[in-house]
């Protein structure tokens, strides 16, 4: 059994979606989405380009393979999720100022002995989730940025 959550599974917890909810947005079962997650069967790279589409995860593209054409030649997704909004959730997202301080500093506290047991695992898959959160509103935030600018300068060419 995984002691850790597959990227897949924290990109779908990242855009706020349960399984169910993420594989009917797919149009897949369930159970072929939990096989991806459980890391029992591998996704084409038409499956990935659709998780990252369907979770507004672009980042997944690269993580798939860095030398074929998904990870080396995608587009840019364009947004349509509002700077303001996104300002609003990364404000909302941190308990405090002081969370991220906080989070780096205990992810240094587990990993010192360069090995994660079970009583460390809660509070590492805590803080992962955390950074991956604030990862995924502040590519959203780049990604809208870039959008908006675009769409000030009329459109232009994104490559």
């Amino acid at each position: 059994m995984r002691d850790y959550q597959n990227k897949y599974q924290t990109a779908r917890e990242g855009a706020g979606l349960t399984q169910e909810a993420a594989a009917e947005r797919l149009g897949w079962s369930v159970r072929a989405l939990q096989d991806i997650e459980q890391e029992s069967r591998d996704p084409s790279p038409e499956k990935v380009a659709q998780m990252a589409e369907a979770y507004r995860a672009p980042w997944l593209h690269g993580y798939y393979c860095n030398r074929c054409p998904l990870g080396c030649a995608w587009h840019r997704p364009e947004s349509n999720v509002e700077l303001q909004q996104l300002a609003l959730e990364v404000g909302l997202e941190a308990e405090d100022a002081d969370q991220e301080r906080r989070d780096a500093y205990e992810l240094a506290r587990i990993a010192l002995d360069r090995k994660i047991d079970d009583e460390e695992f809660p509070r590492f898959q805590a803080v992962l989730g955390r950074m991956m959160r604030r990862s995924y509103l502040t590519e959203m935030a780049w990604i809208a940025s870039l959008t908006q600018k675009e769409s000030a300068q009329g459109g232009g060419n994104r490559d």
